[in-house]
């Protein structure tokens, strides 16, 4: 009786780990998808902003980066590693909103603590001007929202092979 139940709760750990890669797949193709169909900030605004992190991992992808998702970022936040030379903050904000530059030194924190020596940060907004000089002086390239319409149109081309690469 105990080895019926033993090869139940495998059988049963089996079956979990085959929906759970399956729901990925799906989740990655649903991201594919979402990045062909970008075509202003609108599209990136009303995403949910797992869907819109995972997006613009999408884009690193299809321009040839290894892409990592990060589930750690200093207060409990999320980024994405770059061949592990650049760590990426995206931050999904309204078009008004301008980074203040602390996020910037919480960037540069961060990468000195994870011996990661360039920066990226994202945003649907723009930065404002202190933010961009203290990115410049410290390796942390600054992209605002129109920039990133760009970099997902030209990637529009680019499609389904990346989406199951890793």
């Amino acid at each position: 009786m105990l080895i019926i139940y033993i090869f139940l709760i495998l059988v049963t750990i089996i079956f979990y780990e085959l929906a759970c890669f399956v729901f990925h797949i799906c989740y990655l193709v649903k991201i594919s998808l979402l990045v062909d169909g970008i075509k202003c900030r609108d599209d990136l605004l009303y995403l949910k902003l797992k869907d819109f992190e995972y997006a613009i991992a999408e884009v690193f992808r299809r321009q040839g980066y290894k892409v990592q998702m990060s589930d750690h970022f200093g207060e409990g936040g999320t980024g994405i590693i770059l061949d592990n030379i650049y760590y990426v903050i995206v931050r999904k904000e309204n078009y008004h909103n301008l980074v203040e530059v602390e996020l910037a030194k919480k960037l540069t924190k961060h990468m000195r603590d994870n011996n990661i020596h360039r920066g990226m940060i994202i945003t649907l907004g723009d930065f404002k001007a202190n933010t961009k000089r203290y990115c410049h002086m410290n390796v942390i390239k600054c992209i605002n929202g129109e920039q990133l319409v760009q970099m997902f149109k030209s990637v529009h081309s680019l499609s389904t092979q990346s989406a199951f690469s890793k």
